[in-house]
């Protein structure tokens, strides 16, 4: 094996540069249940950790401090987000905004085996409900799941149905860690899946102030019956920028992830 020299934020083994740490340029809000500063093991207060300068200043709290799993040697620990039969959702004390014609990213970092069989559009949510303002997966029954968000847009033509993912199966497979990452740039909405950018944009009809709006991690509905969008979800990290991250940048990000959870 070559020499592994570490210094400031980079990992260098031969010749190879690794990165070792989170982009934090623009970095509004990240919660991280692997790093003490952010969670303290126990209780149901989560802190952002995002840098100074940049935070929103939106803090978390749990519905109950059993949400909390600890992985093998406290790196692959998670937040277990429910909406099933359970409520048990990371709520967070202010309001999130993004707005389609500005830029923005959301990088979600999660884990599900969820079977959706009965949801409403075989689906759970990761945020918001059942129509508008939201971001699920969907079709959930056979293994696999695609993606189903929508802006709350507002007047015409934008309002109900102003989708910025719409893939209807094949995107995630169920009971791995992987990750969602939506970006708004240009009146553009683009959708990484595990880093890899969706070959489907979508582009914001005018005028282009769709926004799309959440306070919690989990979904309003609380998927007992046919009409709801319930979940079970395993949250590694959730982060939020005001600015569009490039595919360097995401990849980067999941490449810090990636080592510390195993299937």
């Amino acid at each position: 094996m070559g020499i592994v020299l570490q210094g400031g934020n980079h990992i260098f083994q031969g010749s190879t540069l690794i990165n070792n740490h989170i982009v934090e340029e623009n970095l509004q809000m990240f919660f991280d249940p692997n790093n003490d500063k952010s969670y303290a093991g126990s209780g149901t207060t989560v802190l952002n950790i995002a840098p100074e300068l940049t935070s929103n200043n939106i803090t978390g709290s749990l519905d109950a401090s059993s949400m909390y799993v600890a992985g093998a040697n406290n790196t692959n620990s998670y937040f277990r987000v429910r909406s099933d039969s359970t409520i048990q959702r990371l709520n967070l004390s202010g309001t999130i905004t993004r707005n389609a014609d500005e830029d923005s990213t959301l990088m979600f970092f999660f884990w599900s085996d969820y079977d959706a069989t009965g949801q409403y559009s075989n689906s759970q949510a990761f945020f918001g409900g059942k129509y508008t303002n939201y971001m699920a997966l969907r079709g959930g029954t056979n293994g696999t799941y695609g993606t189903e968000a929508e802006t709350n847009g507002v007047g015409t033509p934008e309002g109900n149905h102003d989708y910025f993912a719409n893939e209807s199966s094949g995107i995630f497979t169920t009971g791995s860690w992987q990750s969602w990452t939506s970006v708004f740039s240009n009146s553009t909405g683009s959708n990484y899946y595990n880093g890899n950018l969706n070959a489907t944009e979508y582009n914001f009809l005018a005028p282009a102030s769709s926004a799309q709006t959440f306070d919690r991690l989990g979904s309003t509905s609380t998927g007992t019956g046919s009409g709801d969008r319930g979940g079970d979800i395993r949250m590694g990290a959730l982060l939020y920028y005001d600015r569009a991250l490039t595919g360097a940048e995401i990849r980067q990000n999941l490449d810090v992830l990636n080592r510390r959870f195993q299937d």
